[in-house]
């Protein structure tokens, strides 16, 4: 079994993120959103919101991390973001059944429910499967 933790939180590390790398994540960001309305003027909101669900700086900070911390690293954080998508799309089904029958908030809680449920049992449901025992 792996010593080293599944999930966890380096607060520390915000320290040695430098100015121009916040630029590069903002600059990323502001594109995937540009792209995002353009997209909406031209073919419509439905299209636009497509656009609106890539996470607008994961590229950017992808970069960043193998830049800085190497493939493996930048690989784990890839495996978390499939797995908060899965969570997001659970959310957005979840959203479209309940809302035309629930109150907005009521609809809206149950599918961040879902979203949470579906991200973290996927994702440790990953990881005791890949572990050696």
């Amino acid at each position: 079994m792996s010593a080293e933790p599944i999930a966890g939180v380096e607060p520390s590390k915000l320290r040695e993120v430098k100015p121009h790398e916040l630029a590069i994540r903002f600059a990323f960001g502001a594109t995937i959103s540009v792209v995002a309305g353009v997209v909406s003027l031209v073919f419509g909101p439905k299209a636009g919101g497509l656009f609106l669900a890539f996470p607008a700086i994961l590229p950017a900070t992808l970069t960043l991390l193998e830049k800085k911390e190497g493939a493996d690293a930048a690989l784990h954080d890839i495996e978390g973001a499939v797995f908060g998508a899965l969570g997001l799309v659970a959310f957005a089904v979840t959203a479209m059944w309940t809302l035309p029958s629930m109150p907005v908030g009521t609809a809206l809680a149950t599918a961040f429910g879902v979203w949470i449920v579906v991200a973290v049992g996927t994702y440790l449901t990953y990881h005791a499967a890949a572990r050696p025992d």
